[in-house]
């Protein structure tokens, strides 16, 4: 409600509607970002999400009841955006499957790190397709972006109880793709 509030008067200290804006996009881009890059692993991709996310964040500031927090508000919106954008592939029947590696030239390039790096991110985004969405959605806010179960509950429109036992699933689930894909191919190499 804060935000809401501030973004239509002026606030005291003499910052703009626009100031205002630009604070709550500084303060929240990266963990929206980070969010859809973790599912994604395109960095272009994600910029575009992340910047469809905060276009209908303002455009639906109106709806923000501050019943929660504006982070897991705004994480609902990324969370909503995400699966609009997988529906709209899915009737297009579009998948990107290439990804380009740009190379950089100087002297700490190192072209066996880069791909074993990059390796590791495809397995992680293989296993995470794999998985059902609330599985994927639970492990990333909770193991990469550290919310509690308090706020990924109303993000989930969850109980806490039950993004526990998400979590627990998940991270069983998680292992056995990893072991199952990822050891089983290191093994036979």
């Amino acid at each position: 409600m804060a935000l809401f509030d501030s973004l239509r008067k002026f606030s005291k200290n003499g910052q703009s509607l626009m100031d205002k804006l630009e604070e709550f996009y500084k303060d929240n881009r990266s963990i929206v970002y980070l969010y859809f890059y973790n599912l994604i692993g395109s960095p272009e991709e994600s910029e575009e999400l992340t910047q469809e996310t905060f276009y209908q964040a303002v455009k639906s500031i109106h709806r923000f009841k501050g019943q929660s927090t504006l982070k897991t508000w705004l994480m609902q919106i990324a969370r909503n955006t995400y699966r609009n954008k997988i529906r709209a592939l899915a009737k297009r029947k579009y998948v990107e499957t290439t990804e380009k590696i740009e190379l950089q030239g100087d002297e700490t390039f190192n072209p066996q790190k880069i791909l074993s790096e990059r390796q590791v991110t495809c397995d992680i985004q293989r296993i995470f397709k794999q998985m059902p969405p609330d599985y994927r959605d639970v492990l990333i806010f909770k193991e990469v972006h550290g919310f509690s179960h308090a706020e990924i509950a109303q993000i989930l429109e969850k109980t806490p109880q039950t993004t526990k036992v998400l979590l627990y699933r998940a991270k069983k689930k998680f292992k056995a793709l990893y072991e199952k894909e990822v050891v089983y191919r290191e093994e036979t190499l």
